[in-house]
């Protein structure tokens, strides 16, 4: 069973100037109940710094003061009209 999910696991990477939601979970914001939002961004990715963990920057320019965790974070896709 162990092989069978190894081998369907995808690894998740972003690139700095990617934009990505990062989990309520854990940034530690204010209790709002289950029906709150489970993300909470979008965010950009300014830094790798390996291992799977990023510094990330809010859309006014303003960065985050924690490196971040690839396992807290989310692809945020973006449409343009």
């Amino acid at each position: 069973m162990e092989k069978y999910y190894n081998s369907k696991v995808r690894s998740t990477s972003f690139k700095p100037g990617d934009l990505v939601y990062r989990s309520n979970d854990a940034s530690r914001t204010e209790e709002v109940g289950n029906l709150g939002p489970n993300w909470e961004g979008p965010y950009e990715i300014t830094k790798a710094l390996g291992n799977g963990t990023y510094k990330l920057r809010d859309r006014d320019g303003k960065q985050l003061p924690r490196t971040w965790n690839v396992h807290n974070l989310k692809k945020c896709y973006v449409h343009e009209m």
